[in-house]
């Protein structure tokens, strides 16, 4: 039998249906994977298989997925299943232990046997079990990716906790991966469950290419829901308790009784089947609240597509527990924003409060109304600030193509992955939904700066300087200050320049005498920088980052001697107001003025 280089995924949602906010991050995962491996790669695909009849599978879910896996050569499907007939996607603990079992079985007998070498990774809790079930040889290949936790989730289900603890040390002194969706989640599997740093390899959640496609498109009206407001705020995930609506209509009404003119909330509370019993409970809190709210059900990809709604006001996450928050993600590159969300678990080190958005604590229904206020408090241009900041960070830390890519470069070196620049996704050049189309007369810059640099730099950068050069004079008093960066690899220097000042002779063959890294401007205005520093006031309204201007020249540090006529008796001169002319003169960015805290790395 000839054997192939193969990679297998076993995926728990996401394939025969998507009902989580997992089943579209697995989803991610296929395509980053149809679009990076070489085609004489072999490509199994585990899923966990639901029935015709079961209401969790969706007839249009699989046909998007099984067009985007017949763009590949080789690949073969292995459904497996869990014990409930494929008709429940989750069942309980025996279930898991089932899908384990069967999974285990399908990867000796009808994998292995044609796979030289072999990796699998395998999303979610529920696969966990595999690596007990697997030989020595087959540990040492295996990944396996928790989503979440019942720790996190179900705390009081111990017998639960402690299959995940077993199942996920089992194949570790055997060389067996425990992957890492987000900073959190590597946190909590080392101190809550003892799985060793050494163990741990990153697959950063993020964003795929459909994700921005899908995100970044006009809104359009879907016949199959309800009719919207005009403006709204908006709250979605699975009708749970710990996503926390409760406490997001407990915060809408002490708005109301506050007197906050607040838009009507738009809850999406979704199941995949029948209305639950917690839906039924948020609508009888609406009454009782007499909150102006419009509630929704069932989970589609219609509601999704609300982010991209013209009307949306704020976006809240008032969840209590959440491994990973992908809809702030999501929100952060549809332009939909403010968003505030709750500094539970992952989202804490999602949300930069007050920069990106704004943040309380879980349960806090007071915190989460002053911080919901403020965001609707927002003048237009902070508003569009804010979602242009958001929706940088969301350019610059969810790229999830990049994050498998070093995954598969770190452990699969056998892989050998086509260089970054055959396939890289131009993100810097997608148009924020926000902003009309531009023109862009340079190719943006793909290192140290652009959105996958992290494919080539050596040496990555903790923060990164913008310098704005008007023209050769200021250029030339900028380089009296920058040398205090030399050799600071935490720090990465860019120039630009904006053309607001006509006396631009010489000054692109001076920055290229001084061998610096040169963007264009177009660029500059959509990354979002940790400090700018410039020489000349023109044209800094657009830049993204704390702002230090130079002085320069005689015109910038002139003395203003007034009438200097010495008066008889007093014989010291009047000198008028001798502070220099940059006193009151600020730049054209309104109250921008530069930021004095430590800056430090």
């Amino acid at each position: 039998m000839t054997r192939h280089p193969t990679i297998a995924i076993a995926v728990h949602d996401g394939f025969y249906g998507c009902g989580t906010g997992a089943g579209y991050a697995n989803y991610g995962f296929l395509e980053t994977l149809v679009d990076l491996l070489p085609d004489h790669i072999h490509l199994a695909v585990v899923p966990l298989w639901l029935g015709k009849t079961s209401p969790q599978r969706r007839p249009a879910w699989l046909a998007k997925v099984r067009a985007l896996l017949s763009r590949r050569r080789h690949v073969s499907i292995h459904p497996v299943g869990n014990g409930t007939s494929g008709q429940d996607r989750w069942g309980k603990l025996e279930n898991f232990r089932r899908l384990s079992q069967e999974t285990a079985v399908t990867i000796r007998r009808d994998i292995w046997p044609a796979a030289q070498p072999l990796m699998i990774i395998a999303f979610d809790v529920p696969f966990l079990g595999i690596a007990k079930l697997l030989p020595t040889e087959l540990r040492a290949r295996l990944i396996l990716v928790p989503r979440s936790s019942a720790l996190i989730h179900q705390p009081s289900d111990r017998e639960r906790v402690e299959w995940e603890r077993d199942s996920m040390l089992a194949g570790l002194n055997d060389g067996t991966r425990i992957g890492v969706i987000s900073r959190f989640m590597g946190l909590h599997l080392r101190r809550d469950y003892g799985v060793a740093s050494t163990s741990l390899v990153h697959i950063a959640d993020g964003l795929a290419n459909d994700d921005w496609t899908r995100l970044s498109i006009p809104w359009k009206p879907d016949p199959s829901m309800a009719k919207l407001p005009v403006e709204f705020v908006l709250t979605l995930g699975r009708a749970e308790p710990y996503k926390g609506f409760d406490d997001l209509l407990t915060a809408y009404s002490r708005l109301n009784h506050s007197g906050v003119d607040a838009p009507p909330l738009v809850i999406a509370a979704t199941t995949e089947t029948r209305h639950n019993q917690h839906q039924q409970h948020l609508a009888d809190r609406i009454v009782r609240l007499n909150v102006n709210a419009v509630m929704l059900h069932e989970f589609t990809p219609a509601v999704a597509g609300i982010l991209r709604h013209p009307g949306v006001r704020a976006v809240v996450v008032p969840s209590r527990a959440e491994p990973f928050g992908r809809i702030p993600m999501e929100a952060f590159v549809a332009g939909a924003g403010p968003v505030i969300t709750t500094t539970a678990h992952g989202l804490a080190s999602q949300m930069i409060d007050r920069s990106i958005g704004f943040s309380c604590p879980p349960r806090a229904p007071e915190e989460l109304a002053e911080a919901l206020a403020a965001a609707l408090a927002m003048d237009a241009v902070d508003r569009f600030r804010m979602i242009r900041r958001a929706r940088q960070l969301a350019l610059r830390e969810f790229d999830h193509p990049a994050a498998v890519r070093e995954m598969l470069a770190q452990l699969a070196p056998w892989l050998e992955l086509p260089n970054p620049a055959d396939r890289l996704r131009l993100l810097a050049s997608t148009a924020s939904p926000s902003s009309p189309e531009s023109t862009v007369p340079r190719p943006f810059v793909k290192v140290p700066i652009g959105p996958q640099a992290r494919h080539w730099n050596t040496v990555r950068p903790q923060r990164r300087v913008l310098v704005v050069t008007h023209h050769i004079t200021s250029l030339v008093r900028l380089l009296d200050v920058l040398p205090v960066f030399d050799s600071d690899p935490r720090i990465q220097l860019v120039f630009s320049c904006n053309g607001s000042d006509p006396f631009t002779h010489g000054l692109d063959q001076y920055l290229d005498n001084l061998g610096v890294v040169t963007i264009p401007w177009q660029q500059a205005i959509t990354t979002e920088f940790d400090l700018v520093v410039a020489a000349n006031h023109g044209g800094l309204t657009e830049v993204t980052g704390p702002l230090v201007i130079l002085e320069h020249g005689v015109g910038y540090s002139k003395i203003s001697p007034g009438d200097r006529r010495p008066e008889t008796g007093d014989r010291r001169p009047e000198t008028g107001d001798r502070r220099p002319e940059t006193g009151d003169r600020r730049p054209e960015t309104g109250d921008r003025r530069p930021e004095t805290g430590d800056r430090r790395p």
